[in-house]
């Protein structure tokens, strides 16, 4: 739970491509500790509307890649929780230096404290994006969601969210700069297969990206599913099965894909205890 790279990490999925873009409240399983796992097969490798491999129109082509990941998750007594996970990018797309070695081209760290009051949910997050041998990102995410199923009822809702996406400091020379992100993420379930519907649009300010100019960066419309594996016993966790396409549209201007507009693809296979 990152195509957009800020909605890959588990704890930050919400609204933008999963679904709330703030750290999980453990409890939620009933358990004060909970974590989770997942593997992603990703048809293009997406942060903050940049296409990072270049796979343009070309769908589950040759910048194909993989995400692997990991979160855990504890709740902290009146309504605060934290949370702190790892994600990797590893695919064969470059012949660079590796941050790791051998396919691993990226590893990021990140910690988050999340507070819940009512409906309101808000988030803060450090993110360390470790690519080319270097930190080369730093990175300060502040988000707010609501939680407004209760307005609709039948299990629906539109899960608005406001993230302010910011790079704080880089060993690489990026330049700081802030996105702001709106999305809605309305859910519904079908049986026990549960549906999002995400959708975002994104203003930059000048220098996040490597055009240097700022205002209306992207925008991005999705549908994912989650399938439950009821077959494997409680035992081993809950695990299960994400399908999902998100169709982006971008600034030429201010980011500078091969192609402004462009459908993505993701495949996941995921863990939670």
């Amino acid at each position: 739970m990152k195509q957009l790279r800020n909605a890959i990490f588990p704890a930050l999925a919400g609204a933008l491509v999963w679904g709330a873009s703030s750290p999980a409240i453990a409890d939620e399983a009933g358990s004060a500790v909970s974590g989770s796992f997942g593997v992603d097969y990703a048809s293009h490798f997406v942060s903050y509307g940049a296409d990072v491999w270049g796979g343009g129109s070309d769908f589950y082509g040759s910048q194909s890649t993989t995400f692997v990941w990991f979160d855990i998750a504890t709740s902290l007594p009146n309504g605060f929780s934290w949370n702190f996970g790892v994600w990797g990018d590893v695919n064969d797309n470059s012949d660079g230096p590796a941050t790791v070695g051998g396919n691993i081209q990226e590893i990021d760290t990140y910690i988050g404290i999340g507070y819940g009051a009512g409906i309101a949910s808000f988030g803060v997050t450090y993110q360390e994006w470790n690519y080319g041998g270097v930190t080369a990102e730093r990175i300060l995410d502040l988000s707010v969601g609501l939680d407004d199923s209760g307005v609709w009822g039948g299990g629906f809702a539109l899960n608005p969210g406001l993230t302010v996406h910011m790079r704080v400091g880089s060993e690489a020379g990026a330049e700081e700069g802030q996105v702001y992100v709106l999305s809605v993420g309305p859910g519904f379930d079908v049986g026990s297969v549960s549906f999002s519907v995400p959708v975002a649009v994104a203003m930059v300010s000048d220098d996040y990206y490597i055009e240097g100019e700022g205002g209306y960066a992207y925008s991005s419309v999705g549908l994912s599913a989650s399938v439950p594996m009821t077959f494997v016993p409680e035992a081993y966790g809950s695990w299960s099965l994400g399908f999902g396409t998100t169709y982006y549209m971008t600034s030429e201007d201010v980011i500078g894909n091969p192609e402004d507009d462009f459908l993505t693809g993701i495949v996941s296979l995921g863990l939670s205890f």
